[in-house]
């Protein structure tokens, strides 16, 4: 990164260090980055959260939708509401002075996408907006994901504030920088958010099983009935998606109930947090709703299976194999 007073963090060693230590024979440990030049200068947090409430121009299936979509999976909307209610909360004590630190703002940056990815994909589910709803599931997965693998390389992120928001002299711009960083780790270790990730990836993109599945829902061997643009209710992927955000919501919770040094809420509502999550794993246990479950084939293929899967609530269950 070029800026026109570099400030190179991780160049700092004195003078008198050895020459074998640039060489690999220096035993020490690396030497920590310092911290963030920057102080926390503010934290605006709303003081609770509701769901996104109806648009005023749906179209009749999306207006059908959402009608539908609260009388059959009002349950689950309520769960993520209450969610994303206590994360606010949660998130809020961050600011407190014992906790106010970049550290804890690290944490909160990647947070705070994760829970608007969260809140919008459950908007677009509640309107219809199945498949448009998959590539939201899928980030507020790797923002949740990078919280846990930066509690670990915390360098990452002093280095990027110590880069950051310089001067370009040639674009003449403020020169921000990508700051790259994902933690492929911390999904993989996670049962659920790896097959939540694995999943929303693939049906997110024009792979063609799930494009069929999106576009002409009642396809068979002999018919393909095509419907473009088809925002009719599906409880199948209603309470696939949402059963996600439900878990999505949990995690979220409990990470940030492991980082009380940085968010420090009352007990009140770390009481109300993990007993949220419990909530959460009542529901999602239910052995007759829409999930997507994964299948090791005999190739060792890891594939979706789509379980209790049925447009309507009177409809015959359909298990299907992507």
């Amino acid at each position: 990164m070029t800026n026109d007073t570099p400030n190179d963090a991780t160049n700092n060693a004195p003078d008198d260090v050895p020459d074998d230590a640039s060489n690999g024979e220096h035993a020490g440990p690396p030497l920590r980055i310092a911290d963030s030049p920057q102080r926390v200068a503010g934290m605006r947090v709303p003081e609770g959260w509701r769901l996104p409430g109806k648009p005023a121009d749906l179209g009749e299936a999306a207006e059908d939708a959402w009608r539908q979509t609260g009388f059959l999976c009002g349950q689950e909307l309520r769960l993520i509401e209450a969610g994303l209610d206590l994360q606010a909360r949660l998130a809020a004590s961050g600011y407190q002075p014992s906790a106010r630190s970049m550290t804890m703002a690290a944490f909160a940056s990647l947070w705070s996408r994760a829970f608007l990815c969260t809140s919008d994909a459950v908007a677009l589910v509640r309107r219809g907006g199945y498949q448009s709803a998959l590539p939201l599931v899928r980030q507020a997965v790797e923002f949740v994901g990078a919280q846990r693998g930066i509690g670990d390389e915390m360098d990452e992120w002093r280095r990027f504030t110590h880069e950051a928001y310089g001067r370009h002299a040639e674009t003449r711009s403020t020169e921000v920088g990508l700051g790259n960083y994902f933690s492929g780790e911390s999904i993989a270790g996670d049962q659920h958010l790896r097959l939540i990730y694995k999943a929303a990836s693939d049906l997110g993109r024009p792979n063609l099983g799930p494009t069929a599945l999106f576009a002409a829902a009642e396809a068979n061997h002999t018919r393909y009935p095509l419907i473009f643009a088809d925002q009719a209710f599906h409880l199948g992927w209603a309470q696939v998606i949402l059963g996600w955000a439900l878990r999505v919501n949990a995690a979220q919770m409990h990470l940030a109930l492991h980082l009380g040094q940085h968010f420090p809420a009352s007990d009140d509502v770390r009481a109300q947090a993990a007993e949220h999550v419990r909530a959460v794993e009542s529901l999602l246990a239910a052995p007759d709703r829409g999930r997507l479950e994964e299948w090791v084939d005999e190739h060792g293929r890891r594939r979706h299976l789509l379980v209790e899967f049925k447009r309507r609530p009177g409809d015959a269950s359909q298990r299907v194999l992507l």
